[in-house]
C-alpha cells in the first residue's frame, strides 16, 4: 500500500532540501587510516571480481548481526551479498554464511569512499532500520542528511530503505526527490521479514515502511 509524504511540515522540507543541496554540491573528504584500507581491501577485490564476472553486487549497509546479509543471499543465489557493520559484537553473532556472502566490519562513510574510488556500483543497496537519530539538530547524523549521501547514491542503482518511522521514510523520500531520484514509499505487510528487529516490530503490530528508489534515467529498468 503506497503512502503520501504527509509526515514532514513544510519547514522540515525546505531544511531537508538545503542539506541535501549542499552536500551535492560539496566534495566530501574523510582521513581512511591505512589500517582501515587494509581492512576493507580484500572485500573490494572480491567485489572487484565478481562484478568483472557479471555477479550483481548487493550491499547490506549496518547489516548488524548478519541475519538479513543471509536472507537476501539465500534470496539471491545469482548476486554477491556484502554486510558491513561497525559493531565486532554484532557481527560476533553473525550466522553461518552461504558462499555467495560475506560480512565485514567497517565505518560504511569510509567503505562507501573506498568503494567509489574503486569504481564499484552495487545492483542495490539496502538500509534496514537505520538509527532514525529522532532529535531535530540530529539531522546531518540521518543518512540522508550526511554529507557521505549523494556517496550512497553514486554507488549503487537502487536503494531501499526500511523503517518504522513514518517521518523518516518520508524524510529519505523528499532528499531523494531532490537529488533527482524517483521513489515509492509503501507499507510492508505480511510475511516480509529481513531480520530479527523486523519480526519484533511485526509481531507487536508495528507499521513498517519500505522506500524504493532508482535514478530518474533509470526508470527503464526492471526492478
Amino acid at each position: 500500500m503506497l503512502t503520501k509524504l504527509s509526515e514532514v511540515t513544510e519547514h522540515s522540507r525546505n531544511r531537508i532540501a538545503t542539506v541535501v543541496t549542499k552536500h551535492a554540491r560539496t566534495h566530501y573528504r574523510l582521513p581512511i587510516s591505512a589500517t582501515m584500507r587494509d581492512a576493507i581491501a580484500p572485500a573490494i577485490e572480491r567485489l572487484r571480481c565478481d562484478a568483472e564476472r557479471g555477479r550483481p553486487l548487493v550491499l547490506d549497509a549496518g547489516c548488524g548481526t548478519g541475519h538479513s546479509t543471509r536472507y537476501l543471499a539465500i534470496s539471491h543465489p545469482e548476486a554477491t551479498i556484502l554486510g558491513v557493520d561497525r559493531s565486532l559484537v554484532r557481527l560476533r553473532k553473525s550466522p553461518r554464511l552461504p558462499e555467495n556472502a560475506l560480512c565485514i566490519r567497517a565505518r560504511l562513510e569510509e567503505f562507501w569512499l573506498l568503494a567509489r574510488e574503486a569504481h564499484i556500483v552495487f545492483a542495490k543497496t539496502y538500509l534496514l532500520y537505520p538509527n532514525p537519530y529522532p532529535k531535530s539538530s540530529q539531522l546531518k547524523h540521518r543518512w540522508y542528511g550526511h554529507p557521505i549521501f549523494p556517496i550512497i547514491l553514486e554507488t549503487t542503482r537502487k536503494l531501499e530503505l526500511r523503517t518504522n518511522q513514518k517521518w523518516y521514510a518520508d524524510e529519505c523520500s523528499i532528499a531523494l526527490l531532490v537529488m533527482g531520484w524517483r521513489c515509492s514509499c509503501s507499507v510492508l505487510e505480511g510475511d516480509d521479514i529481513f531480520t530479527p528487529f523486523e519480526r519484533k516490530y511485526a509481531d507487536r503490530g508495528e507499521l513498517r515502511y519500505r522506500v524504493c528508489a532508482t535514478p530518474v534515467e533509470m526508470d527503464s529498468v526492471r526492478p
